[in-house]
């Protein structure tokens, strides 16, 4: 069995394979073939040959011509540039690293939130002038806050939003929260879940909102003028879902008429982020240029859940979990009954991975 990898040439080494992963892989996989490719040329090489493909993204031109391909696994956790509908009709099993980012993510919309809440934006450009501005601080006493006894509110109760609820609750929030997927339990670092409607509550009750939705066809445009009029004129806003999720125009507009205290973001309607947009300029902003997912421990997340899907695909067992592609692609155009089908995006396979595997 011939497995390729083609995950290199990133102008940035954070995004290139490591050898000890591929030491991990061709250990595991010793009596099979195990090819890193490094150059277009590599990977057509063997197109026609492999059964196993590891990478971000395997465009549709090549795919055509890998006949003999069964399983592909994604190391990114957004897979939409895969779902073009030859490879969606086609019987590839599709798997991806999903939750591999999510404390990472977690970790900077908390860092977000601390950064406003004792003003930091204040004593950074105080800093950038090399002035003592302690008077300027106390002038903005009324912004000063606390995380503890504070309330957080999270849009999207996904993988980030879980392991950022349970960092915040720590620090003593009350946290209230909205998701299509319901837990079967509630988690004990939640204080409220409600549905997607209830999105009201939490613009009405949070000191801190974080928008950690997926970008999918029916999340398009949930924030604007009108919802960021119903939050605290103390509050503050953060996205680092996917900026679709945002109308910035109406963000800055909400921002000059002073609806909220503040806003970071990490991901944006259009990227890079237009030079001429105000949200660079005003002062009551965090702007990062959607680096939330990094971290010293993407590799070994991301390496651990290749390793144990090849290890069950080697076994010719079931998958934990398999993208139901065609359900994907209904949720990322937001087709009719959307929200049902969302859970349904991944699931048991039950035994069809034995009879595509090797």
């Amino acid at each position: 069995m011939k497995i390729v990898i083609e995950l290199y040439d990133h102008r940035y080494e954070l995004w290139n394979y490591p050898e000890w992963c591929l030491g991990e892989t061709r250990a595991l996989a010793y009596d099979h073939e195990v090819i890193m490719v490094a150059s277009e040329e590599q990977i057509a090489e063997h197109l026609s040959d492999m059964e196993v493909y590891f990478g971000w993204h395997l465009p549709e031109e090549k795919f055509v011509l890998a006949k003999n391909l069964k399983w592909l696994h994604s190391s990114s956790d957004d897979i939409r540039r895969q779902l073009y509908p030859a490879f969606v009709e086609s019987d590839v099993v599709l798997t991806m690293s999903r939750g591999t980012r999510a404390s990472a993510i977690a970790e900077h919309a908390l860092g977000m939130m601390l950064y406003f809440a004792r003003q930091f934006h204040i004593c950074v450009r105080s800093q950038m002038r090399a002035a003592w501005a302690r008077g300027t601080a106390w002038d903005h006493f009324p912004n000063f806050q606390e995380l503890d006894g504070s309330v957080l509110g999270i849009i999207g109760l996904g993988r980030i939003g879980r392991e950022l609820a349970r960092r915040c609750k720590m620090l003593g929030m009350e946290v209230i929260a909205t998701t299509k997927k319901w837990p079967s339990v509630k988690p004990d670092y939640v204080d409220h879940i409600g549905p997607p409607d209830e999105l009201p509550l939490l613009l009405e009750e949070s000191d801190f909102l974080v928008c950690c939705i997926p970008e999918t066809g029916d999340t398009d445009i949930i924030m604007g003028y009108e919802q960021f009029k119903r939050m605290k004129k103390t509050a503050y806003f953060f996205n680092v879902g996917r900026g679709t999720a945002v109308n910035e125009d109406e963000l800055v507009e909400a921002l000059m008429d002073h609806l909220i205290a503040g806003a970071g973001l990490d991901t944006f309607q259009r990227e890079p982020l237009p030079e001429d947009s105000y949200l660079w300029r005003l002062e009551g902003t965090l702007i990062t240029p959607r680096i939330a997912g990094i971290g010293p421990h993407f590799w070994r997340r991301t390496h651990n859940t290749w390793l144990n899907l090849l290890r069950r695909y080697l076994a010719k067992e079931p998958f934990d979990e398999v993208v139901e592609k065609k359900v994907m692609v209904e949720i990322e155009i937001g087709g009719e009954g959307s929200e049902d089908k969302d859970a349904e995006a991944l699931k048991k396979p039950g035994g069809s991975i034995v009879e595509k595997g090797n």
